[in-house]
C-alpha cells in the first residue's frame, strides 16, 4: 500500500528519522490529550447560551431571514466558482469537510439544521451545473459568473438594509467580521491592481498619484486611519439613504479597503517587476499594444506569481477587521470579550469565548491558505 511506503521511507528511513517520528508522536499525544482533556472537562454552557450573539449579535430574530438569504446566495456563488474553477478532489474535500464540521457542530441546533440542509442542497447543484457548462466550454458562463459577483454586492445592502431592515447598530458578531472582510477584499483588490500599474506607469503624474496613496496608507496603522474614520470621514459621507444609520459600517469598509488596497498594490508591484523584458518585446513583435499587453501577458504573469502574498494579505485584512471596535462595532472579538463581563453567571469565563473566537478566525485562515495552494497547484506556480 502507498501509505506503507510512504511511512517507511519518511518516518521510518534512518536511526534518525524513528527517534524524530517517536519524539514528535509523543509530543502531539501530550499537546493533544491536554486539549481533549479541556475540551472535554470544560462547561461549554456560555457557548451555548450565547450562539446567536457570537454569530449575529443583536440582529433581531425576526430578521435572521436576511443574513440567512445573503449567506444563501454568498454559498450558492462560491460553489458555482468552484465548480467552474477547479475540479474538485476527494482529498480536499474531506479536508474543508473536516474543518468546516468544527464550527458546524458548535454553532448549528436541529432547528437551524434544516436550513444548513437546504443551503448545501442548492449549493452542490450550482457546483455541478457550472461544472457541467465548463465542461461544455460554454463562453457565457464565465460572464454568467462574474455578473453575478458584482450584482452580490450592492444586493447584500438591500437585503440587510431596506424595507425595515435592523439598524446597523444591531449587526454584529462573525457576520460583521464576514461582511467587512469580504467587501474588503473586493473593492481593494481592483484599487490594488490600478494602483500598482499606476505606479509603474510611465506618465509621471500617474504614478506619483499612486505613489503618494499607497506611502500615506501604509505609513499609518491601521488602529490610526479607524480613529480618522471615526472623526473625520462623516464630514464628507453625503446623507443619502439614510446614510447616518448604517456610516458606521461603511466608514470601516472604506478604511479597509483603502487600506488593504495599498498592501496589494505593493504585493502586486512585486509580481510586476518579476516580469522578464522578454515578454514585453515578445508581446510587440506579435502586434499587440500596451494594453493587450499589459492585459494579457504581463498581470496575468504577475499575478500568478504574487497569488501566496495576495492570499496572505487577504487573510490579513480578514483578521484585522477585528479592530473595528474602536468605530463602536460589536464585532466577534469584542463580544467575546463583553460577554464574561456582563453577564454575571458567566463572569471570569473569559478563555471559553476567546478560544471560540481563536477558532472561528483560524478556520476561515486556514481555508483561505488552503485554496491558494489549490490555486498554485493549478497554475503549476512553484514549477
Amino acid at each position: 500500500m502507498r501509505i506503507v511506503i510512504w511511512i517507511k521511507e519518511n518516518l521510518l528511513g534512518s536511526k534518525i528519522d524513528i527517534l524524530m517520528t517517536l519524539i514528535s508522536a509523543y509530543f502531539i499525544y501530550f499537546i493533544a490529550s491536554l486539549f481533549l482533556n479541556f475540551v472535554f472537562t470544560t462547561d461549554w454552557t456560555l457557548i451555548q447560551v450565547n450562539r446567536k450573539i457570537l454569530l449575529v449579535g443583536l440582529f433581531p430574530e425576526e430578521q435572521l431571514w436576511r443574513i440567512w438569504t445573503v449567506f444563501s446566495i454568498f454559498s450558492i456563488l462560491i460553489s458555482a466558482t468552484i465548480g467552474y474553477l477547479y475540479k474538485l478532489k476527494l482529498r480536499n474535500s474531506i479536508f474543508y469537510i473536516l474543518i468546516l464540521i468544527i464550527p458546524f457542530l458548535i454553532f448549528t441546533t436541529m432547528n437551524l439544521l434544516v436550513n444548513v440542509l437546504i443551503i448545501l442542497f442548492f449549493s452542490i447543484i450550482s457546483y455541478s451545473v457550472f461544472y457541467y457548462l465548463k465542461e461544455k466550454k460554454l463562453k457565457i458562463t464565465s460572464r454568467i459568473l462574474l455578473l453575478s459577483w458584482l450584482i452580490f454586492l450592492p444586493t447584500l445592502f438591500f437585503i440587510l438594509i431596506l424595507f425595515g431592515g435592523p439598524k446597523v447598530t444591531l449587526w454584529g458578531g462573525f457576520f460583521v467580521n464576514l461582511i467587512l472582510a469580504v467587501i474588503a477584499i473586493l473593492a481593494g483588490f481592483p484599487l490594488g491592481v490600478f494602483l500598482a500599474l499606476g505606479r509603474a506607469s510611465s506618465y509621471q503624474v500617474i504614478k506619483l498619484v499612486s505613489i503618494i496613496f499607497i506611502e500615506t496608507f501604509r505609513g499609518a496603522p491601521l488602529i490610526a486611519w479607524l480613529f480618522f474614520a471615526w472623526f473625520v470621514l462623516p464630514n464628507f459621507l453625503p446623507n443619502l439613504f439614510s446614510l447616518n444609520d448604517i456610516n458606521l459600517v461603511i466608514r470601516a469598509m472604506i478604511v479597509l479597503s483603502l487600506f488593504s488596497s495599498a498592501y496589494i498594490a505593493e504585493v502586486i508591484r512585486g509580481g510586476l517587476q518579476s516580469i522578464p523584458k522578454g515578454q514585453k518585446e515578445a508581446a510587440t513583435a506579435l502586434g499587440l499594444n500596451s494594453i493587450q499587453e499589459l492585459l494579457f501577458i504581463v498581470l496575468p504573469q504577475a499575478l500568478r506569481v504574487v497569488i501566496p502574498a495576495i492570499v496572505s494579505t487577504f487573510i490579513a485584512i480578514f483578521k484585522d477587521t477585528s479592530l473595528v471596535f474602536i468605530l463602536g462595532i460589536t464585532d466577534l472579538l469584542r463580544i467575546g470579550r463583553l460577554i464574561p463581563e456582563q453577564q454575571q453567571e458567566f463572569y471570569g469565563k473569559s478563555i471559553e469565548t476567546l478560544l471560540v473566537v481563536a477558532l472561528l478566525f483560524w478556520v476561515v485562515s486556514i481555508v483561505l491558505s488552503q485554496v491558494s495552494r489549490s490555486i498554485e497547484e493549478r497554475l503549476n506556480v512553484s514549477k
